[in-house]
């Protein structure tokens, strides 16, 4: 572990000084959740923490271990995290922020929620649920369909609706403390980033260049979780964008992809590299400068007060209009989790449907239900998020080509009150080695 001076433990939690967060910190978090829930209505927050990027609702709160678990946090009382088993509520008490109780489900969770509601007083108040409805990546939410069921006969006498949004808009703007540590996992990217520069060659295998990169990185500080790895494609025929590393060769001409996923004390940082074994083949060339003219354009954009409905159609100009096209957001935002809101737009641009993988898309959407509507009554518009300070965004444009080849590359920022600051250099341009 490399020690830092920014990270020193407070007294009380020197088994783990990744968790240096302060009082003030917790303070800042648990009065601004319930002023958004005394806005709303809302009681009691029951939130779920299940899936990829869904479980960084609770360790906001609880600022507690990275696995998955639930969290009751009432309006007024102590937040309450269930998990499983019983042996783990030392580690969670030892670890966690002071005020936060814990309970064993033993695998009941909802029956072991309904009862912790109903104790805190709120039976028969107004609960919202975290992950009833999603958004972004996962619009479907990540309650199974049993257990929110469970819930509702298990309180008969509560009121329902969703509070995924609330949540989401208070974890987007992140205090000085939380960008520290983003600013530590992006120092991580870079050391990652220097070994993919000093290993890659043709001749090795890109299971040899990961080894190489992890090797660095877990001597830099980097908490390897379950839930993001560093990505590696190589060579002229990688799409799709996101596959692990596999045993192939590289060789001269190829482009290199790797994205970062980072972490430190909990936050990650999520910048995405190109790098060009030898001289940049002519097929790349259009598509780089496509990449590069998209991604100066978000960085212009990426300023206090831009509406961020403008940011997502601006960015996507220099990349549908010459013919290319992407499946992956171009810009999120990123903190507990390595994918948060708000991002710019899934798919954009003219989708080859051609491939034997391919489906035609569905017109169809969870929001055209009327019980969508009436679980999400509260909930603000996204039009009306703009870029604001404290913000940690990825900047990760790519431009696809006939399903067989594309470039990405992007840097992680952070938004202050002149524009982004830019924490992975190297990441700004496809880079020629």
């Amino acid at each position: 572990m490399v020690a830092d001076p920014r990270f020193i433990p407070r007294q009380g939690r020197t088994a783990n000084p990744h968790n240096a967060f302060t009082l003030a910190e917790r303070d800042r978090r648990w009065n601004a959740t319930r002023q958004a829930m005394e806005e709303r209505g809302i009681d009691c927050l029951f939130i779920v923490g299940k899936g990829w990027n869904e479980v960084g609702n609770c360790r906001w709160l609880d600022n507690n271990d990275h696995i998955e678990r639930h969290l009751i946090f009432p309006l007024k009382g102590n937040p309450v995290l269930l998990w499983l088993l019983d042996n783990w509520g030392k580690w969670y008490l030892e670890n966690g922020w002071e005020g936060v109780e814990f309970r064993a489900t033993h695998g009941n969770t909802t029956p072991v929620a309904a009862e912790t509601i109903a104790e805190l007083g709120y039976g028969s108040g107004t609960i919202g649920v975290v992950g009833l409805v999603g958004g972004g990546l996962n619009p479907e939410g990540s309650i199974p369909y049993m257990s929110y069921r469970a819930l509702t006969a298990f309180l008969p006498d509560a009121t329902f609706k969703d509070a995924s949004d609330l949540m989401m808009r208070l974890r987007m703007i992140k205090s000085s403390e939380e960008i520290a540590f983003i600013e530590k996992a992006s120092e991580i990217a870079n050391v990652e980033i220097d070994a993919v520069m000093a290993h890659a060659r043709p001749g090795i295998r890109e299971s040899e260049l990961i080894a190489e990169v992890m090797y660095a990185s877990l001597k830099a500080g980097n908490e390897v979780g379950r839930d993001h790895f560093t990505i590696l494609c190589s060579g002229n025929e990688g799409y799709p964008v996101n596959r692990r590393m596999t045993d192939r060769i590289m060789r001269t001409g190829d482009v290199v992809h790797v994205g970062h996923y980072t972490r430190f004390g909990g936050y990650w940082s999520h910048p995405h590299i190109a790098v060009s074994l030898g001289p940049l083949e002519d097929e790349y060339k259009p598509m780089r400068d496509a990449v590069r003219e998209a991604t100066d354009r978000a960085m212009a954009l990426l300023k206090p007060g831009t509406p961020w409905s403008e940011l997502d159609a601006e960015v996507d100009k220099p990349i549908v209009s010459r013919g290319y096209y992407h499946e992956i957001p171009q810009l999120h935002c990123v903190g507990i989790d390595g994918i948060e809101g708000p991002a710019t737009a899934l798919v954009r641009g003219d989708v080859p449907q051609d491939a034997p993988w391919r489906r035609p898309m569905t017109n169809r959407s969870v929001s055209d239900l009327e019980e969508f509507a009436a679980l999400t009554v509260d909930r603000k518009p996204p039009g009306d998020l703009a870029v604001q300070p404290g913000m940690a965004v990825a900047v990760e444009v790519k431009a696809a080509k006939d399903d067989r080849i594309y470039v990405e590359f992007g840097p992680q920022v952070v938004i202050e009150e002149d524009g982004p600051r830019v924490l992975t250099p190297d990441a700004m341009d496809l880079i020629e080695l």
